[in-house]
């Protein structure tokens, strides 16, 4: 008879703290993020030996270590959901799933301390911000010993704010054109609107650089009697117009509008989407939009994680401009 074979046991902390020569204790310490009090040889043994037996920590003995979950929080703003969220939440998962992490998605209300207290009581190892949490919130989520994600200072000036340099950008790819009455087209929505504001503050602000009026705001349901309604009390001067938008929808919808108003795209009206996304190029005329390059936020997120545990972790001042460009299209 042949002998049945036994499956590998899983190793444990023993296995570890005996292939590196050193105390479970230790192995306990360096593997939860609390190495740094052992020499640097010491921590290196520890994790060579984890990473040749595959060693993963147990989330419970994890947390009893820590004081902390396995749980990381994605916080995002409850507003529209499109796909450049939408992966985003799908390569944070990922990445988590690779640390032995599992993932909250959790949408923030309109009051953030209470949002923020909601996450606490997770207990989680860290969260990460999609552009919700304040420089005072993130000093109150870290003094919990959890860790805010991506580690970057924002710089205080408008222009270092990504939202702000998608508005500039819209702007000046409008007057790219020629001299044109400007518009920002909000959303009509009853969610919160945490993109909005700063991207009319980026149109306003490349307005005044050229000396032209503070752009206009239309606000733009998405059907086409209401966006048409909006926009026609805009193109009562018979001028040229550039509007730029919230997102592609917003764009598609001003679009339609322009067409019911007799109204030539770009001659009379051009106009600028946000996202880049697929419907909007194709539509006829197609698109120009903006689209923000999740690849460097998700590579910056990636590398936090890798150094989750690492207190002296590198922040650098985030600058957002080669993250935003322009997709030319047929409406400028």
């Amino acid at each position: 008879m042949t002998a049945e074979t036994k499956p590998n046991k899983r190793p444990t902390s023993f296995d570890v703290a005996k292939r590196a020569g050193v105390s479970r204790a230790t192995v306990s310490h360096v593997l939860n993020g609390q190495g740094s009090r052992f020499p640097e040889q010491t921590q290196q043994k520890v994790l060579q030996a984890a990473a040749e037996l595959q060693y993963k920590p147990s989330p419970a003995g994890r947390a009893l270590v820590t004081g902390r979950s396995d749980i990381l929080v994605v916080i995002i703003p409850n507003t529209t959901f499109g796909t450049n969220l939408q992966d985003l939440v799908d390569s944070v998962s990922t990445q988590a799933a690779r640390h032995g992490l599992s993932v909250v998605v959790r949408f923030a209300g309109r009051d953030t301390a209470e949002t923020l207290a909601a996450i606490l009581h997770f207990r989680p190892v860290a969260v990460v911000d999609i552009g919700v949490l304040s420089p005072e919130d993130r000093e109150t989520l870290e003094a919990t010993g959890a860790v805010a994600i991506p580690r970057y200072r924002r710089s205080p000036e408008p222009e270092g704010d990504l939202n702000f340099l998608v508005g500039r950008t819209m702007a000046e790819e409008l007057l790219r054109c020629g001299p044109r009455r400007l518009a920002f087209a909000a959303l009509v929505d009853e969610r919160q609107d945490p993109f909005g504001p700063p991207r009319y503050g980026g149109m306003k602000a490349a307005a005044r650089a050229h000396g032209l009026p503070a752009p206009e705001r239309l606000d733009i349901p998405l059907k086409l009697v209401g966006a048409k309604a909006a926009l026609e009390a805009f193109a009562a001067s018979g001028s040229p117009m550039g509007v730029g938008c919230y997102n592609d929808d917003v764009a598609i919808a001003v679009l339609a509008a322009g067409r019911a108003l007799g109204l030539e795209t770009p001659g009379d009206l051009s106009v600028v989407g946000v996202d880049a996304t697929e419907v909007g190029q194709l539509v006829s005329p197609r698109l120009t939009t903006v689209l923000m390059e999740n690849d460097a936020l998700m590579a910056r997120i990636a590398a936090d994680l890798d150094e989750l545990h690492q207190k002296d972790a590198t922040q650098q001042v985030y600058d957002p401009r080669p993250v935003v460009k322009v997709v030319p299209g047929e409406t400028t």
